[in-house]
This record gives structure tokens, C-alpha cells and sequence, in this order.
């Protein structure tokens, strides 16, 4: 049986904070983030955010809030505080079961962790991605493999009991046996959650040109495939529980607002460049700093972009996002909750990557097998391009 197979998430709605100051542009990124030397910017971005709050958020008590960037921990003590301070005035931080915040570690503290937990922060999510120093280079990082350690421990000497760990293989040159050093470095700090994402190639990333221009070479698929499989065995053994493609969970449970995306729940989104979506209608905050904050100060609506989606193309967005789950996703409930035919818009994507192997079949719904997982986007991008064409 699929256990717990959802169609959607009925828990309310997200708050995500986008924070875009970054100290160093990765050259991997595509997320909406900026180096701006000068500080004071971070004071116009704090009014801007408490007048965006003020008109955005009219939902009661978020499901889930996460701070992300960009890099929230860039912020110096000072205002952090003040931005805790901000988010504070129009949610209760401490009523909400899960609050997350993303930290790196050439700028968090302890001091700075200390004070997202007294404003209610309750998960850290750092991100280290390697502890090799050719990798961290290549990948644009800010910080060493021993400052890593560190801010870990700082972490936790601030009373952190939940950090999770960002890590990512397939760098390009990267082996097999650098993968399976730095799973093994990062187990033996005991995070509470481990995120291990195959590098990607985003389109507009000063990666992805360097692809195109023949500068970069991909990472061999078939050392990839073995990292990727390595992963699931070896955080098995040390008991977390691979509850989505790339997620992993340990004593700390899973991120309950990234799985609030794949159930495809409602969450408003505020900052620069921030999304947001209820109910089918999705929108994108406007992504310069200046512009958005212009927009928000002002009173007016900070979106650059919305749309609103056809019933066939949200049904394919939740299968999308429900087959990362390792307990799949229920098409047949979608189809009812959204009066969409999925056996005529979907049926043939689905037995045919049943037949092939890659889906597995229980009444209404489906999940990936072991071996659907080693093509997961393929095979969920597949019932995405049905939902644009139908």
C-alpha cells in the first residue's frame, strides 16, 4: 500500500521569507540573491518587508514558516533581531509547529542561532554541500571544510536540537570515493536531517555557461548513479528515513514545509523574487531589491508576475510534486478534487512507465520504484509537459 498517499496538504497555509543578500553568488545558483556591499540596503529590505507582511499575510497561523535567501544569516545580530522582530508583529512565530531558518556557515554564529531560537526558530538548515576544498571552490563557496564543523557546533552550543545539512554531489570531477568522504564527515556531526541534492545545471547560471561554452564538463552519469544509490544505502544504515528523492530524515522528522510543497499545499511568499500560490493562482514578488521594496513601501502589490492555473495543468503539478514523495501520490483523488480526467490526460504516462518499471501501480495511485527513482525528473517531468499540452 501507498502509506498516507495525499492529494493535496489541508494544513492552512506557508509563510516563506526570502532574505536575497548573499556574501558570494554561487555559480550553481538560480535562486533570486544579490552580493550588495553596502549594508544599509538590509534596513530598507527590513521596512520593506514589515509593510509587504502587513498586506500580504491575512491567514492566521502559518502551517509552516521558513526563512530563506539568499542567506538570512548574513545579517548581522543587530538586525536579524530586527528581523525576527518584523515577522513577529504579524505571526506568532512560537505558535507555529515548524520555523526554519537557512544559515551558511561563513556567517552564522552562535550568537546569531541564539537569537533565531529565542524569536521562535526551531529548525537550523545549513548548507555545506562539500568538505572537499577543490569542490568548495569550484562551487564558489565562502567557507572551509573545518569552518563548517564549526558553525555546526556552534549550532548546537546555541541550543540548536534540529539542524539539517545541505549537501550535493555530481560536481564535476567529483568521485565516487570524495562523495562517500563527505557523507561520512557529515554523519559524524549527528544532523538531525540531511538534504543530498544532485548538482544541476540551471539555465542562466554562470555554471550552466561555462557548460555551454565547453569550459565545464558534467560529472559522469554512471559515477552520478552510484553516488546517488551509495547515498540511500549508506544514510539507511545510520537510520534516516529517505522520505523524499533527495531528503532524508533523522531524529529531527522530515521538513514539514518543503512537504507541504509536494503535497502541493497554499503559501504566500514575501521578498524580493519570493512565489507564492493559493488555490491555483500563483504569483511572483518583483525580483530587484529596490523595485520590490519601492512597490511594498508604497503600499502596493509586490508582484512582478501571476497567473492562473488550468485545472489539467495544476492536476500534473501535483503529481510533479507528489512523485518525490516516497509514498506517491493519489491520482485518481486529484482528478476528483479537480475535475480533471486523469485517466485520459495522464493514463498512458503512467502504464507505460508502470510496464517499464519505473511506477508502481495501487489503485489510484502511484510512487516510484527503486529503480523510477534514478530517473525521477524524467519521469515526473513527463506528467508535467501532459498538464502544458492538454
Amino acid at each position: 500500500m501507498i502509506r498516507n498517499a495525499r492529494v493535496a496538504d489541508d494544513g492552512g497555509t506557508s509563510l516563506y521569507v526570502h532574505v536575497p543578500f548573499c556574501v558570494v553568488k554561487c555559480g550553481y545558483c538560480d535562486f533570486n540573491s544579490y552580493v550588495i556591499e553596502d549594508r544599509s540596503i538590509h534596513d530598507v529590505f527590513l521596512d520593506a518587508l514589515d509593510a509587504e507582511l502587513r498586506s500580504a499575510w491575512r491567514f492566521g497561523a502559518p502551517t509552516t514558516v521558513f526563512v530563506g535567501g539568499g542567506t538570512p544569516s548574513l545579517l548581522d545580530p543587530v538586525r536579524l533581531l530586527r528581523l525576527f522582530e518584523v515577522i513577529n508583529r504579524h505571526v506568532s512565530l512560537r505558535a507555529c509547529a515548524e520555523v526554519t531558518m537557512e544559515a551558511n556557515p561563513e556567517s552564522v554564529t552562535q550568537e546569531k542561532a541564539a537569537i533565531a531560537r529565542a524569536a521562535g526558530v526551531n529548525r537550523m538548515s545549513m548548507g555545506v554541500q562539500t568538505f572537499h576544498a577543490r569542490h568548495l571552490r569550484f562551487l564558489d563557496r565562502a567557507h572551509s571544510a573545518e569552518r563548517a564543523e564549526a558553525a555546526f557546533a556552534e549550532l548546537r552550543a546555541a541550543g540548536c536540537d534540529n539542524v539539517s545539512v545541505d549537501l550535493m554531489f555530481g560536481v564535476p570531477g567529483e568521485t565516487v570515493d570524495e562523495w562517500r568522504q563527505d557523507l561520512e564527515r557529515a554523519l559524524a556531526l549527528r544532523p538531525d536531517h540531511l538534504s543530498c541534492y544532485n548538482l544541476t545545471f540551471e539555465p542562466g547560471t554562470k555554471l550552466h555557461h561555462a557548460v555551454e561554452q565547453g569550459r565545464v564538463q558534467p560529472n559522469d552519469e554512471d559515477a552520478d548513479r552510484a553516488m546517488f544509490l551509495h547515498t540511500r544505502e549508506r544514510l539507511a544504515e545510520d537510520g534516516f528515513d529517505a522520505y523524499e528523492v533527495s531528503n532524508f530524515a533523522g531524529r529531527g522528522g522530515p521538513s514539514r514545509h518543503n512537504d507541504h510543497y509536494w503535497r502541493q499545499g497554499d503559501y504566500v511568499g514575501v521578498g524580493p523574487g519570493a512565489s507564492s500560490h493559493r488555490q491555483g493562482v500563483r504569483w511572483t514578488n518583483l525580483k530587484p531589491v529596490e523595485s520590490w521594496a519601492k512597490a511594498a513601501l508604497a503600499g502596493l502589490p509586490a508582484a512582478g508576475s501571476a497567473e492562473t492555473l488550468r485545472p489539467r495543468q495544476r492536476a500534473a503539478e501535483a503529481i510533479w510534486l507528489g512523485l518525490r514523495r516516497r509514498d506517491g501520490i493519489d491520482v485518481a483523488a486529484i482528478g476528483a478534487r479537480l475535475g480533471v480526467d486523469v485517466e485520459r490526460a495522464f493514463g498512458a504516462i503512467r502504464d507505460r512507465h508502470v510496464a517499464a518499471g519505473a511506477l508502481a501501480r495501487d489503485g489510484g495511485g502511484i510512487r516510484l520504484t527503486a529503480a523510477g527513482l534514478l530517473l525521477a525528473d524524467r519521469v515526473s517531468g513527463e506528467f508535467l509537459g501532459a498538464g502544458l499540452d492538454g
